[in-house]
């Protein structure tokens, strides 16, 4: 998964903000926007796994039907009761 860094500074309206000096209630909705940022990266990285597990079985599934529906290629009868014809 790849790493996802918590905002420290905020700039708005071209003004740097340190986190740290921020109110507790701003500092709160910071923290959720991290969590939520943490959040989307686990699933976006699931959403990759899916994507592949799903190409992969597509691909099975194609071989399946494929070989399960080849045309059966005739192979000759071989009598093995009767002998040999004479010469």
């Amino acid at each position: 998964m790849p790493e996802v860094k918590n905002i420290e500074t905020l700039t708005i309206d071209e003004v740097e903000y340190k986190v740290g000096d921020l109110t507790n209630e701003a500092q709160q909705l910071i923290e959720i926007y991290n969590d939520w940022n943490r959040k989307e990266a686990v699933v976006r990285d699931e959403l990759t796994r899916f994507q592949a597990a799903k190409q992969t079985l597509s691909n099975q599934i194609i071989n399946k039907v494929r070989a399960d529906n080849e045309p059966e290629t005739e192979t000759p009868e071989v009598n093995t009761t009767e002998a040999p014809p004479a010469e």
